[in-house]
């Protein structure tokens, strides 16, 4: 749900209820007498508000003050952070009339406001049992319950305002955020429609009722709520949102253009490139989308989504060395993501680090006791390719990848393409017509002795992870790439 109906910030009293106390004080009728305490409450009417605590207080000094004197400078207190005043005059009124309910809930707001949380609590409980319609008391104890962790109190305190025919924005918003927090979105999103119907201009309402449409599987509902939102107000947050609807509807043109228009606009949020660049890479953008990747985790460094979505992009392009910096990043960041430990050992065993990738199936082993059976299999398998590695490399063996080509403009294609970074066996699926291209050209491990001499002299020569020039031979043209 949206952060801007967050019950942390409803908590704050409200100016509303402290210019206009509609819920205690009501209309005040002057005393033809003139003196101070009919004098302060024209002023009050007037809302010569200075003028009519001095009068109010001279009124007080008299000695015989009553609730329509009191609860102003309660009120006045309170709005003009006398705290002191305003707990002082709200306890002369609970005094004064100890069954009116008024008297208990604005004194009950000067407590709050005072730190003074559980005798605001007191106040409030006892007002509500003078009075189970009192809708300054019901709020206020709804806000307390939602602070202290208890929704479902909340909830039952504000509907009872809402049944009373309490129809503000507010109200529906809060409702819809604690039915949000209990995992009920159907009645969250009830509550949002009511709150769009009493205020149709407000676009967090737009926003977060696509959200809890997709949270439903409605995609279509959360497309059309998006597009009240471009209509009202376009603009990053609703070009983005729009764009994510249309992402998990899989309608991936038209996500593009919206998220595009998201990360164009001045005030979008940087979880509209993230997403941007995973619909790019679904779409086989493999370039943009890495540089949008990469802005992301610019201005989000310590994201793991984002570093984990990078790496497995990272891998696809074979490039595995760098995709191993991103998991293992995403791993300190967020150590119980499962997959980033799963893409973690994939991406040891493909650069033949078999003793880490033990490792770490044994930390999966643990972690994830549901698939133990499977993962043993998997750390016997790299149990299996250390030892034949160790006994390959023993006898001077190495292992290569391996791209045949067929005339000079390929060759100088790919050479090109090398020296602008292009993964080995990406290049290989592409062009090369070994038998070996459906597996990036993965040739296992090779004794140079064994090659005619051009190809041998070429790989003694060969560091790990590097790539000789092209050899003719037969008229055909050998590339070989040496792993670990």
């Amino acid at each position: 749900m949206n952060q801007s109906h967050s019950p942390a910030i409803l908590l704050s009293l409200g100016v509303l209820f402290l210019l206009m106390p509609s819920w205690g004080l009501g209309q005040m009728e002057a005393d033809p007498a003139g003196d101070a305490c009919a004098e302060g409450k024209t002023l009050y009417e007037a809302s010569r508000f200075p003028e009519a605590r001095k009068a109010f207080i001279r009124c007080v000094a008299m000695g015989e003050p009553d609730l329509e004197t009191l609860l102003p400078l309660t009120v006045m207190g309170i709005k003009d952070q006398r705290l002191d005043e305003a707990q002082k005059y709200g306890f002369m009124a609970v005094e004064l009339d100890p069954d009116d309910p008024d008297a208990r809930y604005w004194y009950g707001r000067a407590l709050l406001r005072a730190n003074r949380v559980e005798e605001a609590r007191r106040q409030w409980e006892l007002g509500l049992r003078l009075s189970l319609e009192h809708k300054g008391i019901l709020e206020g104890l709804a806000r307390l319950a939602l602070n202290e962790g208890e929704p479902a109190k909340a909830y039952q305190l504000l509907d009872q305002l809402r049944r009373q025919g309490l129809d503000d924005a507010w109200l529906h918003r809060m409702l819809a955020d604690i039915a949000a927090s209990r995992g009920i979105w159907a009645q969250s999103l009830a509550h949002l429609e009511d709150a769009m119907r009493s205020d149709p201009s407000n676009l967090s309402d737009y926003l977060a009722a696509s959200e809890l449409s997709l949270m439903q599987g409605d995609k279509t509902a959360a497309i059309g709520y998006c597009q009240q939102a471009v209509q009202l107000e376009p603009g990053g947050p609703s070009f983005g949102a729009l764009g994510e609807a249309f992402f998990a509807a899989d309608v991936m043109d038209s996500a593009l253009v919206y998220l595009r228009k998201a990360v164009d606009s001045e005030t979008t949020h940087p979880r509209h490139r993230f997403n941007l660049a995973n619909a790019l890479e679904i779409t086989g953008q493999y370039s943009e989308a890495e540089k949008h990747f990469q802005y992301f985790l610019a201005s989000q460094p310590d994201d793991a989504v984002g570093h984990f979505n990078y790496g497995v992009h990272l891998e696809k392009q074979g490039r595995e060395v760098e995709a191993l910096y991103h998991i293992n990043r995403t791993i300190r960041l967020e150590p119980s993501m499962l997959s980033a430990h799963i893409v973690k050992v994939q991406l040891l065993e493909k650069l033949n680090q078999y003793d880490a990738a033990v490792q770490e199936v044994n930390f999966l082993i643990v972690a994830d006791p549901d698939n133990k059976a499977e993962l043993i299999l998997w750390g016997n398998r790299l149990i299996k390719l250390r030892d034949e590695a160790n006994g390959a490399r023993q006898e001077g063996k190495v292992h290569l990848l391996h791209m045949i080509l067929t005339d000079q403009s390929i060759v100088e294609l790919v050479q090109n393409y090398l020296q602008t970074g292009a993964d080995f066996g990406s290049l290989v699926n592409q062009y090369s017509t070994g038998p070996a291209a459906a597996r990036g050209g993965d040739i296992g491990w090779i004794n140079p002795n064994d090659l005619v001499d051009s190809m041998r002299e070429a790989i003694e020569v060969l560091g790990i992870n590097d790539i000789s020039p092209p050899i003719e031979s037969r008229g055909l043209y050998h590339i070989f790439k040496r792993l670990p």
